[in-house]
């Protein structure tokens, strides 16, 4: 019986001690309240004193991350500023947030007090999130964000503004930190993705298309230029050839006229000679007097019989 009760002592004893006594993991503050009121915030881990009858709350002291903005919330669409056409155009935008309990006991207790848990201030920095958002996007064009031009588009200042606005209305209110927004994902909504598709597709087509002529005309303008130089050089080589035809002319000219008068008669031996070789052949038949001069070489007899070529038939 009496080691029943030191038994049950002891349960009491150790039953007391840990209700006096808690412990702060690194991963989350503390706030030590008593009666409803809280007497200690503890942002550094550790083990720590209290009453049996005060309550310790505990909150995560990690990064959050807060999705698309909210949980349970779908893509919202927002209205960018069009500032060529006056109409805005509807994205889809997917975002996320960082953001975590500053580390201040006073922020930590004022985080308490005015969010009361992590799930009730994702819920908050969502909707501030939204807000800012698609104030921003309605203040910007939509080349901020998507555009060819590297001087239009400005994502980088365009999120920091973003960023700074919601950290206005979020840090010091709430005790949080704001860390980081970003977008995840930028697209068209469904019913205007086909439209605005074929619409970047015509404006590549035009653009393709004002490519195309210009690479024509310049096409043109070195063909018709390159033709020129074509017949500037084959004028100055024609020029060329008959110059050089003529003075071969010339040059025949003077030989045969030399060859002549060294020997007229083998000269005209040879000259007929050429002219048989061009004007007979196996397939000619060629009817001639029998006294005519082309056939003198070719009818020995009539060589002896003929008289000489430019004789008259009297003598």
């Amino acid at each position: 019986m009496k080691i029943l009760l030191i038994l049950a002592a002891a349960a009491l004893l150790v039953l007391g001690a840990s209700s006096c006594f808690f412990v702060v993991d690194q991963t989350e503050f503390a706030i030590q309240m008593r009666f409803g009121e809280p007497v200690a915030t503890l942002v550094e881990p550790g083990l720590y004193r209290k009453w049996p009858t005060d309550v310790v709350v505990r909150l995560d002291n990690r990064l959050q991350v807060l999705e698309n903005p909210g949980p349970g919330q779908d893509d919202k669409e927002y209205l960018t500023e069009d500032e060529q056409s006056g109409i805005g155009k509807n994205v889809v935008v997917t975002t996320y947030t960082c953001w975590r309990i500053r580390s201040e006991p006073a922020a930590a207790l004022r985080f308490l007090e005015t969010m009361g848990d992590v799930q009730s201030a994702a819920a908050r920095i969502g909707d501030v999130v939204v807000s800012e958002l698609g104030a921003a996007l309605g203040q910007n064009d939509f080349t901020v964000l998507v555009s060819e031009d590297p001087a239009q588009r400005n994502w980088d200042d365009f999120l920091l503004t973003v960023r700074e606005r919601c950290a206005a209305r979020i840090d010091e209110p709430y005790g949080v930190e704001l860390v980081d927004i970003g977008i995840q994902r930028l697209n068209f909504p469904d019913q205007n993705r086909r439209n605005v598709f074929e619409r970047m597709r015509a404006e590549r087509e035009t653009i393709a298309a004002r490519y195309r002529s210009e690479g024509e005309e310049l096409a043109t303008g070195i063909r018709a230029q390159a033709e020129r130089q074509r017949e500037e050089i084959l004028a100055e080589a024609n020029e060329e050839a008959e110059k050089i035809r003529g003075q071969a002319d010339a040059e025949a000219a003077r030989i045969y006229a030399e060859a002549y008068g060294a020997d007229p008669e083998f000269y005209e031996f040879m000259r007929t000679l050429e002219a048989y070789e061009k004007t007979l052949d196996e397939g000619t038949t060629a009817i001639l007097s029998g006294n005519s001069d082309f056939l003198r070489l070719l009818n020995p007899r009539a060589a002896d019989v003929l008289p000489p070529a430019g004789a008259d038939d009297d003598s």
